[in-house]
């Protein structure tokens, strides 16, 4: 038997003829663009390396529009200038010439000022352009489009092609469309960085009162002390000089004693994705193994998770509260207790020393206990610290914080 012969002009591929009778339209495939781009930027929105996933998204943009090399510069809110931030296919001469473009300035500099898509079809005849860097790379085409986000223009996207007219209709409606879903994953992700910087500082600020309300008056005091003791040698007054030393040494005791907690209370940190409770408890039985306190922490099953800069203001605070109690309260025992309430989140540490004056510790000049530090704290969650303490009968502080605050 003959087997029958296979001729491909009679019987055409199975994709040859898909193509010719479904083929993609434009639309779909620029649908099918503006997804991979949508994840993009929701990747730089959540980058903790800007530059880096602008760099991922260039270079998937070269890609999609089979262009040569690309980059993006952001505004510098200071000098207005246009900072080179990502690119990709670029030499090393063209990121120094183009590090930093004044705004209005050749063709990305023009697209930025007048906030508009810039495009040259060839850049060999284009009297607009005034930069020698596109001239060196021997480029044929660009577009620069700028960033926009509400009505913000945090930046502007640059690609160059080494062909003329390399830019077609569908490809700038296309990167016009991600453009603005760049920018607007930049803008986030910038406020995202000055809501970390305004919290560092913040807590910067914070610690520095810790400070202040610790080892530099202990400092003032040695400070005084010493001249004291000189004036006590000129007198001849040595019995009462000698009384004097073991008072300076006792503070510079305590003193170092202080440091030395403050920096390991500082450099207990909670990660992002950790609950309090496993922390607090580690952190009590550290606390009674360096200080000789008893501390117990008591807490409800289920206890709300709260958002990471809530999580390190309590944190904070119960340590203040506990390096009270190791500084002033002459305990033998303290109890930190977190429990669901009502109202909220309710907070407690319970110490059974010899408490203080309520009264006293109020005034101004008294406030060497961190209270006003903790009632700071908590005021930047909507929430309240009460103090409940006497002479003689122990101190509680309890902090009261809003459930609407956690994130569950």
């Amino acid at each position: 038997m003959n087997k029958p012969r296979n001729n491909p002009i009679k019987q055409p591929s199975k994709s040859r003829g898909t193509r010719r009778t479904n083929p993609r339209s434009p639309v779909e495939s620029s649908y099918a663009k503006i997804e991979v781009l949508n994840t993009l930027s929701a990747a730089i929105s959540q980058s903790p390396h800007l530059s880096a996933a602008l760099d991922a998204t260039i270079e998937r943009l070269l890609k999609i529009t089979r262009a040569d090399i690309g980059s993006i510069h952001l505004l510098d809110p200071v000098t207005q200038d246009l900072v080179l931030t990502a690119s990709r296919g670029v030499t090393q001469s063209f990121i120094y010439n183009e590090r930093r473009i004044p705004m209005g300035a050749c063709l990305c500099g023009l697209a930025a000022r007048i906030g508009e898509v810039v495009i040259s079809e060839d850049l060999s005849k284009d009297d607009r352009l005034s930069r020698s860097a596109c001239r060196d790379e021997r480029l044929g085409s660009m577009i620069s489009i700028p960033l926009r986000s509400r009505e913000k223009t945090p930046g502007i996207l640059t690609l160059y092609s080494k062909r003329a007219n390399a830019f077609s209709h569908a490809n700038r409606q296309l990167l016009i469309s991600i453009s603005h879903h760049i920018g607007a994953a930049i803008e986030n992700s910038q406020l995202y960085s000055k809501t970390k910087e305004s919290a560092l500082l913040e807590e910067r600020w914070l610690i520095a009162q810790e400070l202040h309300d610790s080892v530099a008056q202990s400092l003032a005091f040695l400070n005084m002390q010493t001249k004291l003791l000189e004036d006590r040698f000129r007198s001849e007054m040595k019995d009462q000089a000698l009384e004097e030393f073991q008072e300076v040494r006792k503070v510079i005791q305590d003193t170092y004693q202080d440091v030395r907690n403050l920096l390991i209370d500082f450099r207990t940190e909670i990660k992002e994705d950790e609950a309090i409770e496993p922390v607090l408890r580690t952190y009590c039985r550290d606390f009674s193994a360096r200080t000789g306190i008893a501390a117990e922490f008591v807490g409800d099953n289920g206890l709300p998770v709260l958002e990471p800069a809530a999580r390190t203001q309590v944190f904070r605070m119960i340590q203040e509260s506990l390096s009270n109690v190791r500084k002033h309260a002459h305990a033998g025992k303290v109890t930190v207790s977190v429990r669901c309430a009502d109202s909220g989140l309710r907070i407690s540490v319970e110490d059974n020393g010899n408490g203080f004056d309520l009264r006293a510790a109020k005034d101004p000049a008294q406030q060497h206990m961190g209270l006003s530090i903790m009632k700071e704290r908590a005021a930047h969650l909507d929430g309240t610290v009460q103090i409940s303490t006497s002479p003689g009968r122990g101190t509680v502080v309890t902090i009261d914080l809003p459930l609407s605050r956690p994130n569950g």
